[in-house]
């Protein structure tokens, strides 16, 4: 049986005497305090105090779609700074920097990741590592780039055929674009 209500940080929730601090909880002078805003959740049953955030914190994991901006290419990896998670509102806590190694770039071969993103990029990438660094991938069709500037005059480019095409300038690039490269909002 659970026995819930709403509470605030630093609010006292129970006493060790008959509870055990659960998640979101700590304790302090024999008394079990809320480490945050959210419902308290008493397990009278296992007798563990816990609380549940109302609004919880974006945090990476495993298998998150995420929104990067790519910052640096290398020879062998591109670092990227992570702008959102897909389908939160709220910004990501913790570390937000993060690679793309070679091999993660695309299903094909790839000879150089400065053939495929470029700095300033915004990528949809997948979370395939979180600690001890963020590592991300590209691979697969909805993954890729889906925003891109020309590398001459800064100007959006439009997808036209397999390549990237700058009117401004009448230039052509390519990228490891996302199957709807162009139709993402931010």
């Amino acid at each position: 049986m659970k026995e819930k209500r709403a509470v605030l940080p630093g609010e006292e929730v129970a006493v060790v005497e008959e509870f055990i601090p659960g998640e979101g909880t700590y304790e302090e002078n024999g008394k079990i305090l809320s480490a945050l805003f959210g419902e308290l959740e008493l397990d009278l049953d296992e007798k563990i105090a816990s609380v549940v955030a109302k609004n919880p914190p974006v945090t990476l994991k495993i298998g998150d779609a995420v929104f990067a901006e790519v910052t640096d290419v290398r020879n062998s990896m591109a670092i990227c700074e992570i702008i959102a998670v897909e389908g939160e509102e709220r910004n990501v806590t913790g570390d937000t920097s993060a690679t793309i190694h070679i091999s993660k770039v695309s299903s094909a071969y790839t000879q150089e990741v400065g053939r495929e993103l470029r700095p300033s990029d915004v990528v949809r990438a997948k979370v395939l590592q979180v600690k001890p660094s963020v590592q991300l991938s590209t691979v697969g069709p909805h993954l890729g780039v889906v925003l891109a500037l020309c590398k001459r005059c800064r100007a959006p480019l439009k997808k036209k055929n397999k390549a990237l095409y700058c009117a401004t300038c009448d230039r052509t690039e390519n990228r490891k674009t996302s199957d709807d490269y162009g139709e993402v909002k931010f």
